[in-house]
Order: structure tokens, then sequence, then C-alpha cells
């Protein structure tokens, strides 16, 4: 009898992995086709028409999708094909962004369109539990005055500036970042329960690239490294995303340049971490250390300055540029990624950009600029991403909260 129970458990458990895999299907493909009919789906996901019609019975009945009458094609009889699409009111989400000179709380719906949005580079980040409750008091004041259903609020995505090869991915209760200061920080865990809402951290790197590969998505083997004040490094290899500190992936922040010698967080000498991101460009400029709280700001103003045509500025961007293109060449090598994305205020900018394909050429990689790029993605639409991807775009989307909204 007990064989017999356990059986039917493990039949039931199956069947409704099942079920949320080709939940997470549908939806995903409705997100990338804007607007599918059944029909479509079945022939795009190789699921039975009854399969279909069940999802999206339980999705149009949550409101998470919307119906709509298509036109008749010419020369049949008959009903019009209904199409689907995400509904936009459908579901919404607050997305977090967490660095050293960008700290910002956004509300969006389901296609990620931005509803209300709140700045918060006012508030100091010294103290890190103090911060984070008065962010969470500003995200409760944003929530009350947006218009929008509440109740149909899933979750909170945070896009944070931590340190690639201090914290392990996917373990985010307790975040370490040098470009805030912080030293394990429970982010995740005190906005869920100042907000009473599950609560998604990752990586700056890896939330700007899972935006990226939503831009893309018949695109693999990516290969992204973000610059700001610090680098973080994500990856798409194989049909499979890599994280930052993923076990055989490594932090290319922390790759050694020979001959270097300023001293690394990580206690070793001349790692690309303070030879060529922000923090290496403002030692440049400044020609000595300034506390890490004025840094942010004084690489803002080194952007300004480059954009202005300052030359020694450009000049720091494009030798810090060069220094990236050595590590990024060793990436090449190792992972042969077909697209490099460079992200980040610092990795966008003309003159750095400049001197990474400079190196690379020198290298012997002939035609860089044609599979190195820069993103666009900013620190909010990554975020966005992550609270999208976490709690609407997924086989868990919680139907039940949407049914009784």
């Amino acid at each position: 009898m007990s064989e017999e129970i356990e059986s039917s458990a493990a039949g039931a458990t199956s069947t409704s992995s099942l079920r949320r895999m080709n939940r997470e299907t549908l939806i995903n493909l409705l997100g990338q086709r804007v607007v599918m009919t059944r029909g479509q789906m079945a022939e795009e996901t190789g699921l039975t028409s009854a399969a279909i019609s069940r999802i999206t019975r339980e999705m149009l009945g949550a409101g998470i999708l919307v119906e709509s009458e298509g036109e008749k094609p010419l020369g049949r009889v008959g009903r019009r094909e209904t199409h689907l699409s995400i509904n936009p009111t459908g579901a919404f989400v607050l997305a977090v962004s967490l660095t050293a000179n960008r700290r910002s709380i956004t509300l969006a719906n389901a296609l990620g369109e931005v509803v209300a949005e709140k700045a918060c580079d006012d508030l100091d980040p010294s103290d890190a539990l103090e911060f984070l409750d008065a962010l969470a008091a500003r995200a409760k004041a944003l929530i009350y005055d947006a218009d929008f259903n509440r109740s149909r609020l899933l979750g909170v995505g945070v896009s944070a500036a931590i340190s690639t090869g201090v914290q392990q991915a996917n373990n985010h209760d307790s975040v370490i970042s040098n470009p805030l200061g912080w030293r394990s920080v429970p982010v995740g865990p005190r906005l869920s329960t100042a907000l009473s809402l599950p609560v998604r951290v990752e990586h700056r790197a890896s939330a700007i690239l899972r935006a990226e590969l939503k831009q893309r998505p018949e695109a693999s083997d990516i290969y992204l490294v973000n610059v700001a004040l610090g680098i973080g490094v994500s990856a798409h290899l194989d049909g499979r995303f890599i994280a930052a500190g993923s076990r055989g992936f490594g932090s290319l922040s922390h790759f050694r340049l020979t001959g270097e010698t300023t001293p690394c967080d990580c206690g070793r000498l001349g790692c690309l971490e303070v030879t060529a991101a922000g923090r290496a460009i403002v030692a440049n400029l400044d020609k000595a250390s300034i506390p890490l709280t004025l840094q942010s700001q004084r690489l803002n103003e080194a952007v300004l300055a480059a954009e202005a045509g300052d030359a020694a500025t450009r000049e720091a961007f494009h030798a810090a540029g060069r220094r990236l293109g050595i590590g990024v060449d060793a990436a090449i090598a190792l992972f042969n990624p077909k697209t490099i994305i460079l992200s980040g205020e610092v990795g966008r900018q003309p003159d750095y950009f400049a001197g990474l394909l400079d190196t690379l050429e020198e290298a012997g990689r002939a035609n860089a600029n044609t599979f190195v790029e820069r993103s666009t993605i900013t620190s909010a639409n990554a975020a966005i991403s992550v609270a999208l991807q976490e709690y609407v775009f997924t086989g868990d989307l919680n139907l039940a909260k949407l049914k009784a909204a």
C-alpha cells in the first residue's frame, strides 16, 4: 500500500512539474512574440491543443493573459481565430537598483513598462541597514501613490553592485559590495520583511545579461563584462546561463596583470578590479587615494570630462580599456563566446571601448569590432528584468494570488 501511495505522489509531482514547465514555455513565448493564436503556440512548442487550452484557460482566469478576436482569413468561413497576449495590468513588480552611483526604485507592469519610479541617490548607503529601511519606506510610498491594483504586485527584483569573486552566486542573503562599502548585509531578507513581498537579488552583470537575452532570445554564447567602479561578469554559453561565482566560471575582475602592483581587495596585486575599472581611472586622474564614498562622484565627473573632450581624461579611459582587453582576450581563449558585451558607465565610454578593441586587435583578434558590443541596458532596466523573470515569466507564476486580485 505504501509503495502505491509513493508512486501516486511521484506521479502527481511529475505532472505538476510538467505543467509548470509548459506554463513557463508559453508565457515566455508570448513575451517574445507579443500576440499568438493557440494554433501558433501548438506549432511552435509541440504541445497538444488540449494542453495549451488548459494552460491558457488558467492564465486567462488569473488575468495575466487577455484574448482578442483576430481578422478572419480571406476565403475562409467559420469563427475568427482568437489571439492571446500578455495583459500589461495583469501583474506588477518592483525593481530596485543598488549601485555606487545609481540607486532607484521602479514599479513596472507585466510588459516591463514603467508605471512609477523614484530616485534614491540621496540616501546614504554607509549604514546599510538604515539605508535599506529608508529604501523600503520609499518603496511603500511609491506603491501607495501609484495608480494600479496593489494586489497584483508579485515581488521585487534587485540589481546590485555585488563584488564578484567575493559573494557566491545565488546566495544573496548576505551581500558583500565593495562599491557600496557593505559587508554581509541581508538585502533580500530585510527588504522582504519590510515590504511583505518575495525578493530576488542578482549581481548587476547577471541582471544586465538577463535583460540582454530577453531582447535577443535566439542569441547564445555571450560573455558580458560590466564596468563601473569595479568589474562584474556573466555569461550565456551553450544555452546555459552562468552567473558570477558559478563553479568553473571564475571572476575576470581578479585576473592579475603581470607587472601591476596596485593592491586589490582580494589581497593580491594588479587585479583588473583595481587596474582596469573606474577605480583605476579615478586613481590615474587624481594621483592620490580618495575615499570610496567620493570615488563614484569623481568617476561621474570623469565621464563628463571625457565627453567634453578633455585629453587627459580620455587617455585615462583608453589606458584602462587597453588593460581590460588583456583579460577579455584570455576570456575569449577560455570560453570562445560568439559575442562580447560591455556594459556600465565605464564599459560604454567610447575611449574605454576603443582601448579594449585596440588590445584585442593587437592580440590577433581580427575585426574585434564585429563581435564586441556595448549594452544600452540601464541598472533599472536590469532590475525590472530580474523581477519579471523571477515572478512573471516563470512556471511558478502565482496564479492563486492573481485570481484572488
